[in-house]
Order: C-alpha cells, then structure tokens, then sequence
C-alpha cells in the first residue's frame, strides 16, 4: 500500500470519527451485538392499535442471524480455520443464544392468538436453538469464564426462559445459581435516589431486585449506562414509559456499526474513548496532524477537552472517570500541544503499587497492565515529566513486576496478551529515552539500566516467539492483535538497550505488514478481542490500530526520539 493511500486512510477515519462524534447522541463503532438486540426485539408499545413491537427489524436480524446449528454465535466459530478458546466462546454464544432464544419465545407467544408476526418455521427454530444450547450449556466450565456479569445474566435469562417452558440442566447449573446469589446480593437500593455512572452496569442483571417503577431518574440521553440492553429492559419492565429511552435506542438502531439493519452493539455512545484511543494511536505512529487534517483533528482534541471534568474523564461522560481514557485523553491533547498536568488524574487513580482503573467509588478498582501503559504515557507526554518521577518509577516497576512474575500479560479489557506488551513497549521506551536526555535524573539506575532492558528484552523474543506462519499474531490469527505486535516491535526496536541487532524484528514486522495488507481493508468487520458482557469489536480502533501499524517504521521513531538505529 502506497504511502498516499495510507495517509488517505487515515484521514478517512479521523473524518468518521469527527462526524459521528458531533451527533446528538454520540458515537459508537462497536460491532453489533446479538445479546443487546435481542433486548431491543423484545420491546413493545402500547399504541392506538394495541400492543405493537418497538423495533421489529431487531427481531428479522436475529432470525437472519440464527446459525445453521441453532444457536447465535457472532464469534462465528463453525466458520473459522482458526478458533478461538473453549473458555472464550462458548460463554459468549451462550449468552447470545439464551437472550436471542428468549426473544424468538416472546415472539412466538405474542403470535400464537391470532397467527403471523413471526417466520412459519419458528417452532423449529426454537427447537435448534434449545438442542445448541443444551449442548454448549453441557460442556461449558466456569473456570476461566471472563465475561463480565455472567454470573447474573447467565442466570435471569435461565429463569425467564424456564417461564416460558424451556428449562436447562448442566453440569455447571449449580455453582452458577451459587454465584447468583452471591452476585445479586448486593445493596443496590441506592439506584433508587442516585445517578447511575457504573462502566458496564448491566440493569437487567437485576430484574428480580429492582422496582423499575422507581428508575425513571436513571434515564439520559445515553439510555441508562450507555446500554442499549439496560435501556430495553427499563421501557419492558417500567410502568412509566419514557421517549427520551425510545429516541436513544431509536438512534442507536439508525447510527449504529448496524446502520438500520436492527443490530445494536454492547456500548453506546463511546464518544471520549474511541476519538482518544484512534488519535493517539495514530499520532503516536508517524502520523501527523497536518497529514489526518488539521480541522477534523482539532474538532477531537476540543471535544475530549471539553470533556475532561476536573481534569479526568471516562469513556462517556455517563461513566465514571477512570485512569484508562483520562491519560488516554491527556496524551491525546498534550501530543496536539495542550499542556495540560496530570495531578488530577494521579491524585484519583494512584495506589501504593501502580495505578488502578477506577477510583474507590468502585468495588473493584482494576490493577491492569494496558492501564499502568496508559497512564506512564501520559506522565511522560506532561509539561514536566519530572514532577512525577515517583509515579514513573512506581509504574515502571509495577509492570516489569508484573513481567517477572507471569512472563505473559493477561488484561482485564483485552483478550490479547500483546495489548499489554504494546502499550508496556510504547511507554517503558520512551522512558529510557527521556532518561537518556536527562529528563528524569532521579530515577534509579539500576531500574533504567538493567530491569527495563531486561523485562523489554525478553517481551520482544516473546513476541517473535509467538509470530504465527503467516506472519500474524493471536489465537484467532487477529489482525488487531498483529498489529499490536508490529507497533510493539516497533517501538522495541528503536532503542539500543534491548538489543544490537534487529534484523529479525525487521523481518517479523515486514511478515506482520504483509499479513494486514493481504487481511484488511478500512471498515471491516472488527476483531472481537474487546472483554465486557460479550465479547466485543471496535471498527474504529482496530482500523486506527491497523493502519498505524502499516505505517510505524523502527527506523523511523528511532529518529524521531534522537537515536542512532541500527
């Protein structure tokens, strides 16, 4: 791909993402998710013709959607040479199947007085999707499940389909109801009087609990919680209707990654994380503001500006801050020449050891890698970097720590072990740099000398270790995942400490290119490699990922940092 193409690429989705973002209810390119529009297909409203489906072609898709098996299964495994994992798939079709099959069972109920409504072969549809289920359902282990919430929606989809006469029995029933009850006992009477911010927060999850007659409060012009499920069940199971939760979900059915064909993704609007994550990835890689466009990358860096509340942000102003998205933001506007300090963000989100996600509003705070990745970035792009030499050091040990003790990063908001390795390689080498210029003279020596060469060193033979034969990276032969690695390698690359001799990572990355080149176009399919309630696939970011690994050069950020490559 020639370096103009490139280049237009690039500018065609800082244009996306500049337009979208600009919309009355924001902006989400995560892929569609058969769980959420099936909530959706389950809504009706009472109309001057009596009860009527609020969004009929979310039903169509799911019947257009089922597979040849039975079951629902974006993951799309029957089809794939490469897999992936038995811990990774089957909770998420199983999720999938459950909601979707409940969905066909209202449907069909609805119909059966007066005829019509659903496909003349609905009946056996529900009979394939009872057969997969029981059968995933059979072999599926808890252990090693990492599906956020599985534990409660698992469950309540189990119960509302058990009333409408389909019931389930597995190996694994008992200890899931055990960690229901665990899961859903929980005070969460506070819903009642106070704003909902939770990332993630599922409502239905709580439909046994909850008074919906006493939520209406919660509703936004992100739905609730920026979940078109828990936007859904609020209008199924409030006794008060609300239109601003009807024009949410309407927007997102029209705006969508699905774009009116009835598909909604997991998470929507995402209008601070997917700007911040596509520019700095962009940015930091070889691509230039002149080269995105100027106007197009000033409306984004304006908008997270204006988003940053006390000098910390979330995905969506309807979550609450986290470590994540705010150094994401902060180096997203300090690359642009804002000069913005990060003490807001260190005074929230530093613990004794490193930095965890969410503050103590959270009952689970998150100690990632990617995070700590993030977040010495963004210190190390502050107006004065040397203010927070302490914080610097702490992280840097922290994920060398980490390194030492696993020799394989598993992060809590990507299945892939090189998302860790790429943002550890993207802010552990620009730290011996700096160190190098002397811009942090009190950081120990040992630490930049030895441990962070070191742990660096052994990262890149891990990544060239792991190189499949077609010259990608992953489980899943992901092109995300690959171009994590060539951006990784990239950036190991460039500096003398963690090796004299490159040629293999040379190589490794021109296999890596090839890979993309031959795999990818703009506005594919994502990768599902994002962790949540199912597994998610950001368009935006994994084309911002690709094509920034397309253009980083080893050579070239060597320059760019004043050191000599070899």
């Amino acid at each position: 791909m020639s370096s103009a193409i490139l280049t237009q690429c690039a500018r065609d989705l800082v244009q996306k993402v500049s337009t979208e973002m600009k919309l009355e209810y924001g902006m989400s390119s995560m892929a569609p998710s058969i769980y959420d529009t099936a909530w959706l297909a389950m809504i009706e409203k009472n109309t001057d013709q009596g009860p009527q489906w609020l969004f009929p072609g979310c039903f169509e898709y799911l019947i257009e959607h089922q597979n040849e098996e039975g079951g629902w299964d974006p993951l799309e495994q029957a089809t794939r040479t490469v897999k992936y994992p038995a811990n990774v798939w089957l909770p998420d079709c199983i999720i999938h199947s459950l909601a979707a099959s409940l969905a066909l069972c209202w449907h069909i109920r609805r119909a059966m007085p007066k005829g019509g409504d659903v496909p003349s072969d609905s009946l056996a549809r529900l009979l394939r999707a009872k057969k997969f289920l029981d059968s995933k359902l059979h072999v599926w282990q808890l252990d090693g499940t990492t599906h956020f919430g599985y534990e409660l929606l698992v469950p309540v989809l189990l119960r509302l389909l058990r009333d409408e006469g389909m019931t389930f029995e597995f190996p694994a029933k008992e200890a899931l109801m055990e960690k229901y009850q665990k899961a859903s006992d929980i005070d969460i009477s506070w819903l009642y009087s106070s704003p909902c911010k939770i990332p993630l927060f599922c409502l239905e999850g709580f439909l046994e609990k909850l008074d919906f007659s006493r939520l209406q409060h919660l509703v936004t012009s992100a739905g609730i919680v920026a979940s078109p499920a828990s936007a859904a069940s609020y209008l199924i199971y409030s006794p008060l209707w609300s239109d601003q939760c009807e024009a949410y979900l309407r927007h997102v059915v029209s705006h969508g990654q699905g774009k009116g064909n009835g598909a909604v993704g997991g998470v929507f609007p995402m209008e601070i994380f997917e700007p911040s994550w596509v520019l700095t990835a962009l940015l930091e890689n070889g691509f230039t503001v002149e080269s995105l466009g100027r106007e197009q990358v000033n409306d984004m860096v304006q908008m997270i500006h204006r988003n940053l509340e006390n000098g910390v942000t979330g995905a969506t102003v309807e979550f609450l801050p986290d470590a994540d998205d705010t150094s994401r933001a902060l180096t997203a506007l300090n690359l642009h020449g804002y000069q913005i300090s990060p003490a807001a963000m260190v005074e929230k989100f530093e613990v004794d050891q490193c930095f965890e996600t969410f503050d103590a509003r959270m009952p689970n705070r998150v100690k990632s890698v990617s995070v700590n990745g993030n977040v010495l970035n963004s210190l190390l792009h502050a107006p004065d970097p040397s203010a927070f030499t302490s914080q610097i050091e702490k992280i840097a040990k922290f994920m060398c720590g980490r390194w030492n003790t696993d020799r394989k990063f598993e992060d809590h908001w990507n299945l892939s072990e090189y998302y860790g390795l790429m943002h550890m390689a993207q802010s552990l080498v620009p730290l011996l740099v700096l160190w190098d210029q002397g811009g942090l003279p009190s950081l120990p020596e040992d630490l930049v000398q030895s441990v962070i060469p070191s742990c660096l060193q052994e990262a890149m033979v891990r990544i060239l270790q792991q190189q499949n034969l077609d010259g990608s990276w992953g489980d899943i032969h992901s092109r995300e995942e690959t171009a994590y690695s060539i951006i990784a390698l990239a950036n190991l690359g460039s500096h003398a400490a963690v090796g004299d001799d490159f040629s293999r990572v040379e190589l490794a990355i021109a296999r890596g290119k090839q890979f993309l080149l031959e795999n990818w176009q703009l506005g594919d399919k994502p990768d599902r490699i994002w962790t949540g309630k199912i597994l998610h696939g950001i368009s935006y970011v994994q084309d911002a990922y690709v094509v920034a690994a397309l253009k980083v050069s080893r050579v070239n950020l060597a320059g760019k940092r004043g050191l000599c490559p070899n």
